[in-house]
């Protein structure tokens, strides 16, 4: 009997290894070189198109509708989708320029409009029947800022500016010097740059959003010493993991580390951006996920949530390492890029199991953080939101309406500023907040973890094989009990 034993002891864990072995993939588990995506940001903007109703338009809004047509012009793909949405923006460019009345201006949205007409080489003196360089230059006050008319008030704020400037410097005459000159004038003490255009010293508080805006502004009319300061700010603000929260006092998300990057890319500070790049990598759906969400960027986690197509779309120019004032529509594919996965020696997005983890980055497998981005919403910005100028007045306005489900027909109304009021990502135009739902809210990314309802996310893997080995495990644990059993009665002997 004694013999009988050992004999069991001996076979009976090679069974179960030879059992486990024996499940479909465990044997290549190991050995697998980890799948990424081979190109991020053709990824990203082919998943974004994907995301557009009737392949044209984000659900009818103007501002996350041009941050995607810039976005597919900084990859050079998909210049078809390009065309049509620009067409659909010039078609319905009085609703974004008059917000409903024919006496008000929206000098933001104006102005992005006009950026996104000159990256795409239409004529902006009759873009849909609007003159939009007259229009934005008719909005240039005496100091040289940009301002709104209307009886809403002025919410123009460090986006409107630099749009300003980033969409006339591209004109043949140029951006007014008047315009620039105040831009620099903005600038904090500390190098950085504020939402608020009040230019009073006692209350400059500077934010990545606004110094990622400002810089890419001066650095497009060749500026270069007034955004050395804010280039400076930038790297002094990145965070550990590489990210970048929208201040020093919040977590990272995609939307403030997607300008810090821009800016640092054209600024020349290779190393921080490429940093930042692979904390954006980190917080994108990668090769592990189902296939209909790869390319995805989430606002603070890699999750195709109702946030990710405003934070993919301005994430994308990023990922492809280009700044605001050097994206060029011309010359581009007219499809989209298939979205390929392939051999990488860096870990896929969402590598981490907790909430908010951002795994594995690009380019060698650098952590790409996730111990400091934790669950919720990011910070809203200066004085309690990204409001348009938060030192009362007219500046001090907001209005936050809009759905935050961009990819299943949400709008938003309301803008004003790049991250929504309740800590989601809004549209770069100085006015739209759109994100009504906090980041941080949808458990473990596309390759591991618990969703909040507790059940498993995705991870890549079959979960049959694992259901599979459960029951083989438990058969054989009733064996053993079996022999035990019957070795009691004496039924086996040596």
């Amino acid at each position: 009997m004694t013999t009988l034993r050992r004999r069991a002891a001996a076979v009976l864990p090679a069974a179960l290894i030879a059992t486990a072995l024996a499940l479909p993939g465990a044997t290549a588990r190991a050995d697998e070189t980890p799948q990424q995506l081979l190109s991020p940001a053709e990824a990203a903007a082919t998943w974004a198109v994907g995301k557009l109703t009737d392949d044209t338009h984000a659900s009818a809004d103007h501002g996350l509708t041009a941050d995607i047509v810039m976005g597919l012009a900084a990859t050079g793909t998909a210049g078809s989708t390009a065309e049509r949405a620009t067409d659909w923006l010039a078609a319905n460019a009085g609703d974004y320029i008059h917000r409903g009345n024919p006496d008000a201006v929206n000098a933001g949205g104006t102005a992005k409009l006009a950026l996104v007409a000159a990256i795409e080489h239409r004529d902006l003196s009759d873009f849909g029947g609007h003159d939009l360089a007259g229009l934005l230059l008719d909005r240039v006050q005496d100091t040289g800022r940009f301002s709104d008319a209307g009886p809403a008030g002025d919410m123009s704020n460090q986006f409107t500016q630099s749009l300003g400037v980033l969409a006339l410097a591209r004109t043949a005459e140029g951006a007014p010097e008047s315009t620039v000159e105040f831009l620099a004038s903005t600038r904090c003490a500390d190098g950085g740059y504020p939402l608020s255009l009040r230019r009073n010293p006692d209350r400059c508080t500077s934010d990545t959003d606004s110094t990622g805006m400002a810089v890419q502004a001066l650095l497009a009319v060749d500026r270069t010493a007034d955004a050395a300061p804010g280039l400076d700010w930038l790297e002094a603000q990145q965070q550990e993991n590489g990210g970048w929260g929208y201040n020093a006092a919040s977590a990272a998300n995609s939307n403030s580390t997607a300008l810090a990057v821009q800016a640092l890319a054209g600024g020349g500070r290779d190393a921080a951006a490429e940093r930042g790049t692979a904390w954006l990598r980190g917080v994108q759906v990668g090769c592990s996920a189902v296939a209909a969400d790869r390319g995805a960027v989430g606002y603070m986690e890699p999750v195709a949530d109702g946030m990710a197509l405003r934070a993919t779309a301005q994430v994308i120019p990023a990922l492809a390492g280009v700044a605001l004032g050097d994206i060029d529509g011309a010359g581009g594919a007219a499809e989209t890029a298939p979205i390929a996965c392939g051999p990488g020696e860096g870990g896929d997005g969402g590598g981490d199991s907790t909430v908010g983890g951002a795994g594995g980055a690009a380019d060698g497998g650098a952590d790409a953080g996730g111990a400091d981005v934790t669950a919720g919403g990011a910070d809203g910005g200066a004085d309690g939101g990204l409001d348009g100028g938060s030192e009362g007045g007219a500046d001090s306005g907001t209005d936050t309406g809009g759905s935050g489900d961009d990819a299943t027909g949400g709008t938003s109304d309301g803008d004003t500023g790049d991250q929504g009021a309740n800590g989601g990502p809004g549209d770069i135009d100085g006015s739209d907040t759109s994100g009504t739902a906090t980041s941080g809210t949808a458990g473990g990314g596309a390759s591991g973890g618990l969703t909040p309802d507790g059940g498993l996310a995705n991870t890549g893997a079959n979960p049959v094989p694992l259901v599979a080995a459960a029951a083989m495990l438990l058969a054989a644990g009733s064996g053993v009990y079996l022999l035990a059993r019957q070795r009691r009665r004496g039924g086996l002997r040596p």
